[in-house]
């Protein structure tokens, strides 16, 4: 119930699962010149937090295989 209920507020609850076409060892950098602005930071951190209560609290099994 709280993984739709958090889908449906971030506005991703009609997406599509899609496989991950990166090959394995790639480097991900963040990008300097797109920094997000404060209110969006606020919003990432909303997002993140919400993620790891899902995880660690909801689902351990699946935060376990991830970490």
């Amino acid at each position: 119930m709280y993984t739709k209920k958090l889908l449906k507020r971030l506005k991703i609850d009609n997406c599509n699962p899609a496989k991950l076409l990166i090959p394995a060892g790639t480097v991900l950098k963040p990008n300097i010149k797109s920094l997000l602005k404060y209110n969006n930071v606020i919003v990432y951190w909303q997002i993140i937090s919400s993620i790891i209560y899902l995880l660690n609290c909801t689902r351990p099994n699946t935060s376990y295989a991830v970490g």
